[in-house]
């Protein structure tokens, strides 16, 4: 196929999950708008994937395995399968998630129907370990939003995000605003779609289309270098969309110190409750930290 004729990538970003990888690459043989080349980047796993990778590749019309060399980290790693990919339209996918056999056909349809979105994104489900039931994720937002309108709704000033990885977006946007800023670590897609908004809108599936990999990891463990990155992320981001209108920029950062307090004292409430002193004191640390954010 040649590379006039590539609108659709699929990036599969891995790291050391192989029989994770393999429902991953097995779901996507099963879609209903097949891709027009499938890119895997490992990360350096220490277990290589390649027999995985060798297993689907013949199901794809056009296949590319990378490995890098030394490990990236998640957004270096998503930099670069990005950088390999040809198509108008880029799918961020992660290994061990599976998807609804029309996934890429309605992405591919949302970024069709709605030509100034960035990116496109939909509902989840998972299946938590502790409870073996089904869980939906569908977020109260429209087919489409305006991206300023998505940004101070849904994005700044909280903690948590509809958004994650999985998106399809332009290839245009990217070339605009990438790379991927590793200071956000695992979190620099969600600083992307962020950065997105300024210039692009966004389109929803109000469907859950993915199953998350709801396996243990040590992300889902909890953090406070990982609260302060996100802090750290909204605070730019809240320069970026306000420094441009001086009598705005003050009323947002104090409400992100506002959401950021309460926030905080809801986790150290939760330190308590687990008996983590250590993590009580790490919290209210951040807290008193509070009035040099305005300083930044």
């Amino acid at each position: 196929m040649t590379e006039s004729k590539i609108k659709l990538s699929v990036c599969v970003t891995a790291y050391n999950r192989k029989s994770g990888l393999s429902r991953t690459l097995q779901s996507l043989t099963k879609q209903t708008r097949q891709p027009d080349e499938v890119i895997v980047s490992d990360d350096f796993s220490p277990d290589d994937p390649k027999d995985v990778v060798d297993r689907w590749a013949g199901y794809f019309s056009h296949f590319q395995y990378n490995r890098n060399p030394q490990n990236l980290n998640m957004p270096g790693n998503l930099n670069l399968a990005i950088s390999l990919a040809r198509g108008s339209y880029i799918a961020n996918l992660h290994d061990a998630d599976e998807f609804d056999s029309t996934l890429l056909e309605k992405w591919e349809r949302a970024l069709d129907s709605y030509p100034t979105a960035g990116f496109a994104f939909s509902g989840v489900r998972s299946i938590p370990q502790t409870s073996g039931v089904n869980r939906f994720d569908l977020h109260p937002v429209p087919p489409f939003m305006k991206g300023v309108d998505f940004f101070e709704k849904h994005m700044v000033h909280r903690y948590s995000s509809y958004v994650w990885g999985t998106v399809m977006a332009r290839r245009a946007a990217y070339q605009e605003l990438l790379p991927f800023d590793a200071k956000y670590g695992p979190y620099s897609d969600v600083d992307m779609w962020m950065r997105m908004c300024r210039s692009y809108d966004v389109a929803y599936v109000r469907e859950p289309l993915i199953l998350l990999d709801d396996s243990p990891s040590t992300w889902r463990k909890f953090d406070w270098k990982r609260v302060e990155i996100v802090r750290q992320m909204q605070f730019d981001n809240i320069k970026r969309f306000y420094m441009s209108t001086p009598e705005r920029l003050p009323i947002e950062i104090n409400r992100h110190r506002k959401a950021f307090i309460k926030m905080c004292l809801r986790r150290i409430l939760g330190r308590i409750w687990h008996r983590d002193l250590n993590g009580v004191l790490k919290g209210l640390s951040l807290l008193f930290g509070m009035k040099n954010f305005v300083k930044e």
